[in-house]
């Protein structure tokens, strides 16, 4: 998985499009939210094994157990390897607030899928107030 070379105008799109939609689990929750982003960047879908099995939270639980690595925190490892420092983030790097909210970085706010309030729409958080980041690679691991 590496990003493609238009990567930052894909994810730029992407956040545009999805700016407004609200949260639905299994269509529109933070973790396929944040692998959307990547197979934008990426061509790649980290979550295709996801896709289509739940539409709750208790489903988004078993799936993960079924199809990932028991936790959102373990299936996010599994795709990119040991977190990074919060510090080191760049645009287009997956961050998590805990171990059950994962978003997209754009710098030093990062991108959620609402599930406050309304639920309508992308909410922007610091990165700094992440406990985790994952680098979405820009060549190919060796």
């Amino acid at each position: 998985m590496i990003r493609h070379p238009d990567w930052h105008d894909r994810l730029a799109t992407y956040l545009d499009n999805v700016s407004e939609e609200p949260f639905k689990w299994g269509d529109h929750d933070c973790a396929l939210f944040a692998a959307s982003a990547v197979q934008r960047m990426t061509g790649v879908d980290p979550a295709a094994d996801f896709r289509g099995q739940y539409d709750t939270y208790k489903g988004a639980t078993e799936a993960l157990r079924k199809h990932g690595a028991g936790t959102l925190l373990k299936t996010v490892r599994d795709w990119f390897g040991p977190s990074i420092s919060v510090h080191l983030a760049k645009r287009g790097d997956l961050v998590m607030r805990d171990a059950r909210t994962l978003g997209v970085c754009v710098g030093q706010y990062s991108w959620f899928v609402a599930q406050i309030g309304t639920g309508k729409g992308l909410i922007a958080l610091p990165t700094a107030s992440c406990a985790y980041a994952f680098t979405v690679p820009f060549e190919a691991l060796s």
